[in-house]
């Protein structure tokens, strides 16, 4: 399974695929698969796997006299054995290896379910063990700022969004929650440009649902410089280093 080593909320999809989220946080998660191509491919790649677990299964007993007979039949202590007699004992041999190649599916197909359900299992206690340390770690200077993004044209009042600046540790990222963007057409993206001493560089690019919602996530590596201001604009395309289309939202 494709395993998303960049994005922070790869660890959520089992949860999220069996139901252990509240309506929020299900929310949440689908808007942010819609611009995440690795989680999206990796709900999908679940998704084949559980399918691929067979659900009912017949029950095979291996016979306690499997051993006797097949060394008799390899090794016949009477010579005089007709015909008839090793036509019987191959039968009996060959219903007996259909036997064992069932055991065997059924043996597979048991130890792929225990596997998967010892992964859900973790992820859930991983979860768990998450939540005890948040509770006595996270403080609110965790969030270091929350930023209100406005339509940048009078006219179009719908357009809105968030976006809050986290820090733990050494690691910053912002997260982008935009609302009322018109769809986009053709190659054209949405595009975050953080503003620093009157210069922009790109956090990323997005597109909407049909609704006109939209999610991004920026991680800052170690380099990055701090931002003043953000605004984002729509492209031709989501290979720009520089603005070129409208701005339709800032702060």
């Amino acid at each position: 399974m494709t395993t998303n080593q960049s994005c922070s909320f790869s660890n959520e999809i089992v949860c999220y695929m069996l139901g252990e989220v509240t309506e929020e946080e299900k929310h949440f998660f689908e808007e942010h698969i819609i611009n995440c191509e690795s989680c999206r491919l990796e709900v999908q790649e679940t998704e084949e796997a559980w399918n691929m677990i067979p659900l009912n299964l017949d029950d095979v007993e291996i016979p306690s006299n499997l051993k006797a007979e097949v060394m008799n039949f390899i090794f016949p202590t009477d010579n005089s054995t007709d015909y008839h007699q090793l036509e019987t004992m191959f039968k009996t041999s060959f219903e007996t290896i259909i036997n064992i190649r069932k055991f065997l599916y059924v043996l597979t197909a048991a130890i792929i379910l225990i596997s998967f359900i010892g992964l859900i299992w973790n992820n859930l206690q991983l979860r768990k063990e998450l939540a005890q340390v948040n509770k006595k770690t996270i403080s609110p200077t965790d969030v270091v700022q929350v930023y209100s993004l406005k339509s940048a044209d009078p006219r179009i009042n719908s357009a809105k969004g968030n976006a809050w600046f986290y820090k733990q540790g050494d690691r910053k990222q912002i997260v982008f929650k935009l609302q009322g963007l018109e769809t986009t057409k053709g190659t054209e993206a949405y595009q975050v440009w953080l503003i620093h001493d009157g210069k922009r560089r790109s956090a990323g690019t997005f597109h909407v649902d049909k609704n006109g919602n939209g999610f991004l996530t920026h991680v800052f590596n170690e380099k990055e410089q701090i931002f003043e201001a953000i605004g984002i604009s729509l492209e031709p395309d989501a290979k720009g280093v520089q603005p070129r289309g409208k701005k339709v939202l800032s702060t």
